[in-house]
């Protein structure tokens, strides 16, 4: 489970939300519809960023790792899998600990999934407290560290695991009593232009713990450490989901890589999971969508949530009356996402009413058009026209709480599709020229 020092950080945001959640549970609230008819037309000509990918993370501490029957859930296209694209795992700073997670990479090689590697800490020996917990990485050892990031790569080739992606650090702006290590902008990027390169795989940085955008400018803004990071990368606990222009102007990747919703059953002396009703988890998960959305709306290329194998996650563990192995709720939501829209999709421009009750992103590659709508209300809204595509054929998907992935094919009248958005849903309309 993710450590409880991190959840303190979302308590503060995630209580209204938690009472809100179990005074829904009191009492229901009347369901309006909304008659009134819902055009949007999609503009295809106006284009934003292509789409890097939807991931998880493995389990990052400890011996278990994803195993082959989990992974074809979790990145397979076919029914009942998910179709995650972006799979992230930690370098551990103890090379030993190196061969658990060979057999889960090896899994997502095989799918075509994007490997992201992070380290939580250096070795402790590079450090100045010579210890996996806080303290920072020497100067005279950022040649040492990034060869050690190298051996590692190498290590997971030689043994037939790809890494497509590495981080030089998770959240180093965050000071937790487990394994980190603690980095300023100026260590950023004295540790890029020193001696030695980081090889075989693409650089993120810095993985700030809500994007710090301040940390983030200062290494774009000097062009030789600019120059050494591909992507750059971030959490959204607390804030920070927001545009990025800098990133945007140095034609870098905009990567979400860490975000989690629990209902807060890290925290000490927080009511179990399985005490909460569906409703309750089902208005979290909506939440989670809703920041994925923003996301793409913000020009980012790439969104991975937390643990992917967990009981408030897509596959369950086994823990808080789940079934280890078992497609979760969650996961089919956010399925809506990563298994319609794949690598390579380019986000395209939607018109919405001004009384806007929805969340709404299109995506396109080549003869398809993608669509996601989430209604967060406690409503249908009636008589949503897609306009300003030509589509032969239309075959919508929705996921309330009660239902999952719910597949109805689409009549085409006059270049548009119209269908009912229910409340408290998200639908994932494919349409196919």
């Amino acid at each position: 489970m993710k450590q409880i020092s991190k959840n303190i950080i979302l308590l503060a945001i995630c209580i209204a939300f938690s009472f809100s959640c179990k005074k829904s549970e009191e009492e229901t609230k009347p369901v309006v519809v909304k008659t009134n008819p819902f055009k949007v037309t999609i503009t295809p000509l106006t284009t934003y960023q292509t789409i890097a990918g939807f991931g998880g993370a493995n389990r990052m501490w400890g011996t278990q790792s994803l195993k082959p029957s989990e992974a074809s859930k979790a990145f397979g296209l076919n029914d009942n899998q998910l179709g995650l694209s972006i799979f992230r795992v930690r370098i551990s700073s103890n090379k030993s600990e190196w061969p658990i997670i060979i057999e889960a990479v090896k899994e997502a090689n095989k799918y075509g999934v994007k490997v992201l590697a992070c380290p939580w800490s250096p070795p402790a020996s590079l450090k100045s407290n010579k210890s996996d917990i806080q303290g920072h990485l020497l100067s005279e050892n950022y040649k040492a560290f990034k060869d050690y990031i190298n051996e590692f790569i190498a290590y997971m080739a030689q043994n037939g695991a790809k890494i497509d992606v590495v981080s030089i650090q998770n959240e180093p702006d965050w000071k937790p009593n487990y394994e980190s290590c603690d980095y300023t902008a100026d260590d950023f990027i004295n540790f890029l232009k020193a001696p030695g390169q980081i090889i075989g795989a693409k650089l993120a940085a810095p993985e700030s713990l809500n994007f710090n955008q301040n940390l983030t400018n200062a290494i774009l803004l000097d062009d030789e450490a600019s120059s050494k990071i591909d992507i750059v990368a971030g959490h959204i606990y607390g804030s920070g989901l927001a545009k990025f222009p800098l990133a945007e102007q140095k034609k870098k990747e905009i990567w979400m890589t860490e975000y989690l919703l629990n209902l807060n059953t890290g925290n000490a002396g927080a009511a179990e999971w399985k005490t909460y009703s569906e409703t309750a988890k089902w208005a979290e998960s909506i939440t989670m969508l809703k920041t994925v959305h923003d996301a793409m709306s913000n020009n980012w290329n790439a969104y991975i949530w937390w643990y992917l194998q967990r009981y408030y996650s897509f596959i369950g563990d086994g823990e808080q009356n789940t079934t280890n192995g078992e497609i979760l709720k969650r996961g089919y939501a956010f399925s809506h996402f990563s298994k319609f829209i794949r690598p390579g999709f380019m986000r395209i421009g939607v018109d919405v009413p001004a009384n806007n009750y929805l969340k709404i992103t299109a995506y396109k590659k080549e003869a398809q058009t993608v669509i996601v709508i989430i209604n967060p209300e406690a409503f249908t809204v009636k008589s949503v026209q897609l306009n300003g595509l030509t589509p032969n054929i239309a075959t919508a998907y929705t996921t309330t709480e009660t239902s999952t992935l719910n597949k109805k094919n689409l009549e085409v009248i006059n270049k548009t599709v119209e269908m009912d958005i229910p409340p408290s849903s998200v639908t994932t309309i494919v349409l196919n020229n």
